[in-house]
């Protein structure tokens, strides 16, 4: 295989491995969270292993033997293997409503998954950064900097699992036993197993220093800037923004790295990646929506990031060529599957176990981390030679330009109204449903089937909690745009922890209009996780289409969830109830992380609201955990001018809670 061929295969494959990688990296917070249901402390150790894993994989490959071709191919046909079988063992779980059994063998298979991956992207990497005996010791090969390569690679990989998402709506393939779901692992395995096949016979080279710098970099860009949900809901902006913004960072990187002669230096390269992560995280307000003239530059510094942590990346692998003996690369593999976990566990712990800093340091420095290395190699870094792996980076860039505009531009949303709603008008239907990131006990991220609970139960009105919009604990989904797009519901939401986390309400155009939309912060009190409140003022419309003169205010919430915080929770309900008064017809749903008899629930009754569960359901239903409920912590009150005409507690398992269904009418038999 000539030198321009070898690139082009070199970088084809680095960007395929890196998109599994990519995928399986955010499928690791959903299997982690069935850790987290014995603590914190449990699912931290478990994270850890997980990710210093990767290194019995690269030992037992590495250890004697140099990193060839063939290395590879065994490396990444064991990956292809075992992602398809998680993608079998998924079927087979979807077909259920709850897999416990498979479940075990999906958590410690799938975590195999991503250590196998995670060390597969080291090899490929250690391999495509291999320099010429005669560049050796100069730190510059055919293509110029032999960082170069990798970072062109890397960086597309993980935009090309970002485009991936916006194909899929963000609901990964991995978690889905549907045509799309096999699709993506199909092509994705066979292009990676194909590419590998041809490398095979590749020599093992010198490769570049500080190849750890992977894993920070892919934490970062899973967790950010290749995350179209995080995107989406830091800007506040849609979807179709947020996916032509992954386009735009396509085009960007290849036009950054297939020059003579960069735009920027190597300094500018780190300020801008560095300095943009922080705008992300730290200067957008949790509650309020940005100003569009900030939220379009958001996006525009979130297509600009992959970018400037490519050049980044090159600097940083730009000196001078070493051995990469097994020994050695076991001990970057440590660092990369430690810069990888620590990251997202560090931000994401927070919101259990508060840090001294603000979570959004967490990137920031992730991001610093990155540069650091960059700024002490830039002196050596070579000019970059355009050859066939540029070229080919200038190409791939644009087929995804044209992909996610295509995908952003098209109706991916479903038509209708959720189910059939009530006989009379005069009703409400409610549904109010913790749904915990998406994860179920299996665990699953069962998105499919909530949605298909939203559908069939004839709500009117959708009031849930725990929606994630990017957190990769929830596998990274914005469930907000994609059970909106799949039950064809319009939609609000109000952020909680962070912007990427909170409640939401979802009604049917056809059936009510929504008005008033107030968001409400409450007081953080103990902690550990700053809460919020949704509100809106629901008309329903009768058969011939105007709206009724009739109203419900509804109002969601999640209140602070430890036992002892009851404090927290009555100072969270008053600040509730002084700012949205019971004056008239008014619902209040969500989970208050309260049991019947709790003092702090006295604040409710004081206000003239009583529960609808206690006054025409079962009062004996508990709602979690799903599977095996023993506590009654989910609730909907109603004032004294709503009548409750039916409650139940759906037998549902796709979250830890089950959903609540209510209708309610106003005494003279209107909806208030």
């Amino acid at each position: 295989m000539n030198p321009t061929s070898r690139d082009r295969h070199l970088l084809v494959l680095l960007a395929l491995v890196t998109a599994v990688v990519a995928e399986l990296v955010r499928a690791s917070g959903p299997l982690l969270d069935r850790a987290l249901a014995d603590g914190v402390a449990t699912a931290s150790v478990a994270a850890v292993v997980t990710y210093l894993a990767p290194t019995v994989v690269v030992a037992a490959l590495t250890l004697g033997r140099p990193v060839t071709g063939r290395t590879v191919l065994v490396a990444v046909s064991v990956l292809v293997a075992a992602r398809l079988a998680l993608e079998l063992l998924g079927t087979r779980i979807a077909a259920v409503p709850l897999a416990p059994e498979l479940g075990v063998v999906r958590f410690y298979g799938g975590l195999g998954t991503v250590a196998l991956g995670l060390g597969t992207l080291v090899l490929v990497a250690a391999l495509a950064s291999g320099t010429p005996p005669a560049a050796a010791g100069t730190g510059q090969d055919r293509g110029g900097a032999p960082g170069s390569l990798v970072a062109r690679g890397v960086t597309l990989g993980l935009l090309g699992s970002a485009a991936v998402l916006v194909l899929l709506d963000t609901w990964d393939a991995v978690w889905r036993a549907d045509v799309a779901g096999w699709t993506v692992t199909a092509a994705l395995g066979a292009g990676a197993l194909w590419t590998a096949v041809r490398l095979r016979r590749g020599p093992a080279r010198p490769g570049a220093r500080g190849l750890w710098l992977l894993g920070p970099f892919v934490a970062l860009g899973v967790q950010s800037f290749a995350n179209p949900a995080f995107v989406a809901a830091t800007t506040e902006l849609p979807m179709a923004a947020a996916a032509a913004g992954t386009a735009l960072a396509a085009l960007a990187v290849g036009i950054a790295l297939s020059v003579h002669r960069p735009v920027v230096g190597p300094w500018a390269s780190a300020v801008t990646f560095v300095g943009g992560t922080w705008l992300l995280f730290l200067t957008v307000p949790r509650l309020a929506d940005p100003p569009m003239v900030w939220s379009v530059t958001l996006l525009l510094v979130a297509a600009v990031l992959p970018a400037a942590g490519a050049r980044t990346l090159t600097a940083a692998w730009s000196r001078p060529a070493r051995d990469l003996g097994g020994r050695r690369l076991v001990g970057v593999t440590a660092a990369t599957g430690l810069g990888t976990a620590l990251p997202l566990l560090l931000y994401q712990v927070h919101f259990d176990v508060p840090l001294p800093v603000p979570a959004g340091l967490v990137p920031v420095v992730t991001a610093a981390t990155v540069a650091l290395p960059s700024l002490i190699g830039s002196r050596r870094l070579a000019r970059l030679t355009p050859t066939a792996g540029p070229l080919l980076t200038g190409a791939v860039a644009a087929l995804a330009v044209v992909g996610v505009v295509v995908t952003a531009t098209a109706d991916t949303g479903r038509d209708g109204a959720p189910g059939p709603g009530p006989a009379d008008r005069g009703q409400l239907t409610v549904l109010s449903w913790n749904v915990h990131y998406g994860v179920s006990a299996d665990p699953s991220v069962r998105l499919g089937e909530m949605a298909e609970v939203i559908r069939s139960s004839g709500a009117d009105v959708v009031a849930l909690q725990e929606v994630s919009r990017g957190w990769v604990v929830g596998g990274g989904a914005d469930m907000l745009t994609f059970l909106a797009h799949e039950t064809g519901l319009e939609h609000a939401f109000v952020p909680a922890a962070d912007r990427r986390f909170g409640n939401a309400l979802l009604w049917d155009p056809a059936r009510v209009t929504a008005s008033d939309v107030e968001r409400v912060e409450l007081p953080y009190g103990e902690g550990p996780q700053d809460r919020s409140a949704l509100a809106a003022t629901f008309r329903p419309l009768d058969t011939a289409g105007p709206a009724s003169t009739e109203q419900v205010r509804v109002v969601v919430t999640h209140l602070q969830h430890r036992e002892e915080n009851g404090a927290t929770r009555r100072d969270q309900l008053e600040t509730l109830v002084a700012a949205e008064p019971v004056d008239g017809p008014y619902l209040l749903a969500g989970d208050l992380n309260a049991e019947p008899g709790w003092p702090e629930l006295e604040v409710l009754a004081d206000a003239g609201l009583v529960s609808a569960q206690d006054a025409a359901g079962d009062p004996a239903a508990l709602t979690s955990p799903a599977a095996a409920p023993r506590y009654r912590v989910d609730w909907v009150f109603v004032s004294a001018d709503l009548t409750v005409t039916s409650f139940e507690v759906l037998d549902v398992v796709a979250s830890d809670h089950r959903p609540l269904l209510v209708t309610v009418e106003g005494a003279d038999g209107t909806a208030g």
